[in-house]
């Protein structure tokens, strides 16, 4: 297994490698990759013909980048390709449809950086409903006393938070905010109730969730059934006091939409980790609005998370090299290219 057909040793190829100048960061990625009989290629592709040329000959491929296009038409043309791997959780920049209709596998590391992403988002849910950041400003400013408040402060044992979104990060946001006295409710299609139940959850629908809760906080994968969930319909259904908050991709909520409402103070405001184009345009309403607090995509960071990652990432290219699933395929009824045993048989 830890050859081609052609007995060559197995390529993998970190296609858009953030740190392809500093190599020793992927030096336990060497490591286990030539201790297999593979070879490890860094490299910093981001085109769509950059991809397909560095990709020529990979068994198993790497990405790191938000948005590199990893497309239908890249995935038609790595024909030695095995599996196709994130550097995280999201693979909205995978096409894993084509992936599968090619019998590539997708996998993530599901478990990466989930009570980091919680951590941070409940610091914006926080940091909103009492409005940290608009009264630092304020006192940065040269103001102290009565600091504009529209609408004022709420008792948080009186806000509603809704979750747009009930997997790993969104589970661990209830007891993050419980011990406030919040009222939680939630949606998500894919989730049991009784799961939910358990937590005293109500699981509900999104137009509820939208009209009910004193502040959103979405938790969602970015795909085409979730890209613009959060549009200007959903949005509409916010009360003028809420605010929302977004720690999983840009463009699951419509951009020109929330500026908007934001712009016309049709909501209170917005706590955003990420958005539709990052970095973030310079010219961005988002930067200038004072109702919004932006941070730099960072939710995931720390270094525990950073060693998580790549301790997944090398966990799943061994279990490739010595036939065996990856722990977290994200298309698993695919028919793959090569046979392999089960992930719990290793």
């Amino acid at each position: 297994m830890t050859s081609g057909s052609s007995g060559e040793p197995v390529r993998v190829v970190n296609v858009d490698c953030y740190l392809a100048d500093r190599s020793d960061n992927y030096a336990d990625e060497r490591k286990t990759i030539e201790g297999l009989g593979g070879e490890l290629v860094l490299q910093v592709a981001r085109t769509e013909e950059e991809i397909i040329q560095t990709c020529a000959g990979a068994r198993i491929i790497l990405s790191e980048g938000l948005f590199s296009p990893i497309n239908r038409r890249v995935i038609e043309n790595l024909d030695d390709c095995w599996a196709l791997g994130r550097y995280g959780i999201g693979v909205d920049n995978i096409d894993v449809e084509a992936a599968t209709d090619h019998g590539i596998i997708v996998f993530n590391v599901a478990d990466y950086c989930v009570n980091e992403v919680a951590d941070h988002a409940a610091t914006l849910v926080l940091a909103s409903a009492r409005r940290v950041v608009s009264s630092a400003r304020y006192v940065r400013s040269g103001g102290w006393s009565d600091p504009p408040l529209d609408p004022p402060l709420r008792r948080l044992n009186r806000l509603t938070l809704g979750l747009v979104g009930f997997g790993n990060i969104g589970r661990r946001m209830v007891p993050r905010l419980r011990g406030f006295g919040m009222r939680i409710i939630a949606t998500d299609p894919f989730v049991d109730p009784e799961i939910a139940s358990d937590l005293d959850v109500e699981l509900t629908s999104l137009e509820q969730v939208m009209a009910e809760s004193d502040i959103v906080s979405i938790h969602t994968f970015l795909n085409a059934g979730t890209r613009h969930l959060i549009g200007a319909p959903e949005i509409g259904l916010m009360k003028p006091s809420a605010f929302l908050v977004n720690t999983s991709r840009g463009a699951v909520v419509d951009e020109e939409a929330l500026i908007t409402v934001l712009e016309e103070r049709r909501i209170a405001g917005a706590a955003l980790d990420v958005t539709v184009e990052e970095p973030l345009a310079p010219d961005s309403p988002l930067r200038s609005l004072d109702n919004v607090i932006v941070t730099p995509h960072h939710a995931a960071a720390s270094v525990e998370a950073l060693a998580d990652v790549h301790r997944g990432v090398i966990e799943a290219v061994s279990c490739l090299m010595q036939g065996y699933w990856p722990a977290f395929p994200f298309n698993p009824k695919v028919q793959p290219r090569l046979e392999l045993k089960p992930y719990a048989d290793r």
